[in-house]
């Protein structure tokens, strides 16, 4: 189709078009950045609107709408300083420390922010974080860490790179872990530790393990309690397993906890609550 609409590219979504940045765009002044900022933000609004209102969770989708926003701007040549006034990242809490400027003092100094990436082990060796030189010692210390723990698992017969038939994971670590409960007074063994990939992983473990041992029991209903206010994702985790959902609406006058007696009302009422 030719016409009016030739040399242009169109994207539509949810009815919604999107512009598309073409290789006949000439450079935009700063007044037109921020315009086409804005003119992308309102039409992902647009675009994204029944997403939400179809029960996706608000935090996830907007972070993807501000990944995408800032996408399309690098697109578009949209200049940094534009994007970090147009543009407030409050979905997710992952801190992005490539993106830290803050220097307070001589660089290299206690003030010195940029420094953050380096001493977490996440700057590579001599990258340039916005004028700081990392010298990614840390990085490397990392991977040499890596190193000796894989000589540890060889030293057991378990190779990481094999199939990992039991599906338990590493042996050495779980040992670790287990030795680090111990200290606190638990009756844990190596045995007993089954490991995840972060708090949102185990939880979804835990979940579907238990709702496997009760329908092995014959349990027809089991519940999860939720206080409220609270983090939903462990919720649809629990309802995809079939769990039936329990809440309960914590105070501020109690710091948002619940307490001895709001669970002991709780439980009293239901007794198919399993989970807390």
């Amino acid at each position: 189709m030719s016409g009016a609409n030739e040399g242009s590219t169109m994207v539509i979504t949810h009815e919604i078009s999107v512009d598309s940045p073409n290789s006949s765009n000439t450079a935009l002044s700063i007044p037109e950045q921020h315009a086409k900022l804005q003119q992308l933000r309102h039409q992902l609004l647009l675009r994204y609107r029944p997403v939400l209102q179809q029960g996706a969770g608000p935090i996830r989708v907007m972070a993807r709408m501000v990944g995408e926003l800032e996408r399309q701007c690098r697109e578009f040549n949209i200049a940094d300083e534009v994007m970090q006034t147009e543009i407030v990242n409050r979905t997710i809490g992952d801190v992005n420390l490539r993106l830290v400027t803050e220097c307070v003092g001589e660089s290299g100094g206690p003030g010195d922010y940029r420094m953050l990436a380096e001493e977490l082990g996440i700057a590579l060796p001599n990258e340039q974080i916005n004028g700081y030189v990392a010298p990614g010692e840390t990085y490397l210390w990392l991977r040499n860490q890596m190193l000796e723990c894989e000589r540890l698992l060889l030293a057991e017969k378990f190779d990481l790179r094999i199939y990992d038939i039991l599906a338990i994971g590493n042996p050495i670590l779980r040992g670790w872990l287990a030795g680090e409960m111990q200290s606190w007074g638990l009756p844990v063994t190596r045995d007993q530790v089954y490991l995840g990939l972060g708090a949102m992983d185990c939880i979804n473990k835990v979940l579907c393990g238990l709702s496997q041992v009760y329908r092995e029991q014959g349990v027809s209903e089991f519940s999860i309690l939720f206080p409220e206010p609270g983090f939903a994702v462990p919720e649809w985790q629990a309802r995809s397993y079939g769990y039936r959902l329990r809440h309960i609406h914590t105070l501020p006058e109690n710091n948002f906890k619940l307490t001895a007696a709001e669970l002991d009302e709780v439980l009293a009422n239901d007794s198919s609550i399993r989970v807390i």
